[in-house]
């Protein structure tokens, strides 16, 4: 792994105060509602945090995302000159099991802004109609939910509203981990930000949270894209996507499932032997770096294996993932 930098380390500083940990409720109680704007969003926001039950939410959701994602998968086979997805069972046999009584959390690497829902044109379109059997993720709040038109649309699209620098404890980990609660499926981007580099970002601790506290464990399943960066480069002058149906390439590879049941009950059964919080709050966060770094060890393997397997079928002639 690479050494912490100046950021991490004042995360692990801040992670664990309790002071900064409030509850789901309060964290609702406290948006704004002076504007227009402000009483949407936290309407969306409390609608995400509850069951979702209301006669309504099902057939919106599922039109929002059915249509979006039918368009992403246009877009991948008109748009690129090859689209060819790897091991993609390995998450759809897992999502679509009548007998599943987990939750799956799928992590990416995170090429550009349109990674999410661009990828997810891949799946089979019986999944792309149904809220149950899609992901929820989780976007930045200040690109996404910018209105009442906007908000609407990505809280139906199952796109949960978060703000970068308020860490793990945070209104859109409550709502993630309230959709673990119901055997949902959940996808981050645990980077935090879009990384066009061939080298892997330190992973946020938001998701080890989420590992942790779900009543649950999920099944995590580590994925690489390659492609998008090219066809959406940072830093342009005008950020618009440019494919290529003459040379652009999208791959997505889908590795084995992780497993953290062994790792979490070890240290469920520790803390019970702990007296004091201060020593829970030093094993709790230990714990969440070593289920942070095991992600980045799986991703980070898979991002190699995937080099190799598409340079050795001459798939991805341009730069290496």
């Amino acid at each position: 792994m690479e050494p912490e930098d100046n950021e991490t380390r004042e995360l692990r500083h801040l992670s664990d105060s309790r002071q900064r940990r409030q509850g789901a409720d309060e964290l609702i109680s406290l948006l704004p509602l002076e504007t227009r704007h402000d009483r949407s969003y936290a309407y969306w926001a409390s609608k995400q945090l509850e069951p979702l039950s209301a006669w309504w939410w099902k057939p919106l959701s599922s039109a929002v995302m059915g249509t979006v994602t039918t368009a992403t998968s246009l877009l991948l086979h008109l748009g690129f000159r090859r689209v060819i997805t790897d091991d993609l069972h390995k998450l759809t046999d897992i999502v679509e099991d009548p007998l599943r009584d987990r939750p799956v959390i799928t992590i990416a690497n995170h090429e550009s802004a349109m990674d999410d829902p661009v990828m997810w044109g891949m799946l089979p379109a019986r999944m792309r109609w149904r809220p149950s059997t899609m992901r929820w993720t989780l976007g930045a709040r200040e690109l996404l939910y910018r209105g009442p038109v906007s908000n609407a649309f990505f809280a139906l699209g199952q796109t949960i509203p978060t703000v970068r620098g308020d860490g793990i404890y945070q209104l859109a980990v409550e709502i993630a981990l309230q959709r673990l609660a119901e055997n949902q499926w959940l996808h981050v981007f645990p980077e935090g930000r879009v990384n066009q580099t061939d080298r892997l970002l330190r992973l946020k601790w938001g998701v080890g949270r989420m590992v942790m506290e779900s009543e649950r464990t999920p099944v995590v399943i580590p994925m690489i894209i390659r492609g998008m960066r090219e066809v959406l480069p940072m830093y342009q002058p005008i950020p618009l996507p440019r494919p290529n149906p003459f040379s652009s390439v999208f791959y997505m590879r889908v590795g084995d499932p992780i497993d953290f049941a062994e790792q979490l009950a070890q240290w469920r059964a520790a803390r019970e032997k702990l007296a004091t919080d201060d020593e829970r709050d030093a094993l709790d966060e230990a714990v969440r770096i070593a289920i942070v770094d095991r992600m980045w060890d799986s991703l980070d393997k898979l991002k190699s294996d995937s080099t190799r397997a598409a340079a050795a079928a001459g798939l991805l002639p341009k730069a290496p993932l």
